[in-house]
């Protein structure tokens, strides 16, 4: 019985050593096959500095890469083992956009074209940043369809990417035994960048501060009306108390506790919506506006229950059909000087922190268009044949 164990023992050795060499014979050829893989880049209007700041650290390892700088006004023709781009200007609606193309093939040797057009913003600020999210984008998207599919790779995009937005098909008619047909022949969307979570959280706390300092000094312009409900001075005795008498009824008018509270809680709650939260989000917003005005701004005041039920309640209430109402003027009014006066009116930090973003974001337009491959099999055959390429 030993025996016949220790025979089982040295044949599983044997097997394990033939399939370890085997596998480690494949794994050399696999890194071999992909570290020899040659890929033309062709820059056209590039610089070498704006090679290596942009594009080159984007290019994924395992790859030679062999580059041509060119000059032109055109987009080279795609070609299997080249990747083409091109850099320029475009104008749109009489603004000048800075233009970014760049086409390939997919697995399936299916030629696409990827278009951006890029709003240079206030005196080009924040234009790099632009320019290497889509060079960042592009590059992901020509190497993804290396190995996949080029609609399937824009199909995980679209998932995974909330930065896509607007996305329309561009559709292609075909005469097909004298019927018309439309077939989807790319998509054309907007991207935009969005601010990081602490940068938004940031951003929101800030406003929400502003705005309490703005009442801050206006409560203390009219301190004679205000000053029969202070109680505490600024002292550390008063700092210890006014945390322990905790909450009591604010007898104070109907117009302050209602009128004024609910427009506070407001402008709390659209801040919030302006920097993207949800509604409960908001909501805790205007929550944690409420707290500091009636621990910090109302220092001198014993906080008041009602407020602080009122305030963000009502506040959340009355901001949501704010927020409503400026959409709905976004959506039927036409683009103009009333729409804009209207919905700033209605809600002026939504106005405010979409300026802000789009200073970082701007206006990038993008078009993924799949090229007729049958158009491209015979461009390629004049090519080889012709010119011998």
């Amino acid at each position: 019985m030993i025996k016949l164990r220790s025979k089982h023992i040295i044949i599983f050795l044997v097997y394990a050593l033939i399939l370890s060499w085997n596998f480690n014979a494949y794994s050399a050829d696999s890194e071999k096959s992909n570290a020899d893989k040659e890929i033309t880049i062709n820059l056209a209007n590039f610089s070498e500095k704006g090679y290596l700041e942009y594009l080159f650290p984007h290019l994924p390892q395992g790859y030679i890469f062999n580059r041509n700088y060119l000059h032109g006004n055109i987009l080279n023709s795609p070609a299997m083992g080249t990747i083409n781009f091109y850099e320029g200007k475009n104008t749109i609606d009489n603004k000048e956009f800075y233009r970014l193309s760049a086409n390939a093939f997919d697995k399936n040797e299916t030629p696409f074209i990827l278009e951006w057009d890029i709003s240079k913003g206030f005196l080009g600020y924040s234009l790099d940043n632009r320019k290497t999210e889509a060079f960042k984008f592009t590059a992901e998207m020509i190497f993804n369809s290396e190995d996949n599919d080029i609609n399937a790779v824009f199909a995980k995009k679209l998932i995974e990417c909330d930065n896509i937005i607007n996305v329309n098909p561009l559709y292609l008619l075909i005469n097909d035994e004298n019927d018309e047909v439309e077939k989807i022949n790319g998509y054309e969307f907007n991207y935009t960048i969005k601010r990081s979570s602490t940068y938004r959280a940031v951003r929101t706390a800030g406003e929400i501060l502003g705005v309490i300092s703005l009442g801050v000094a206006n409560y203390f312009l009219t301190k004679d009306v205000n000053a029969a409900d202070w109680q505490y001075d600024y002292s550390w005795y008063s700092v210890k108390h006014k945390f322990i008498d905790g909450w009591y009824w604010d007898p104070n008018n109907f117009n302050t506790n209602t009128v004024y509270h609910l427009y506070a809680g407001a402008t709390y709650y659209m801040i919030g919506r302006s920097n993207g939260y949800s509604i409960l989000e908001s909501f805790g917003w205007s929550v944690f506006g409420s707290t500091m005005w009636e621990y910090f701004g109302e220092w001198r005041e014993q906080v008041s229950l009602n407020d602080m039920i009122f305030t963000p309640t009502l506040g959340a209430l009355t901001g949501e059909f704010f927020v409503q109402s400026a959409n709905y003027v976004e959506r039927k009014m036409k683009p103009g000087f009333l729409r804009s006066t209207i919905v700033f009116i209605l809600y002026p930090f939504g106005t405010i922190n979409r300026a802000l973003d789009s200073s970082n974001s701007g206006d990038m337009r993008v078009r993924l268009i799949f090229a007729n491959p049958v158009q491209t099999a015979v461009e390629r055959k004049i090519e080889k044949d012709l010119f011998n390429r």
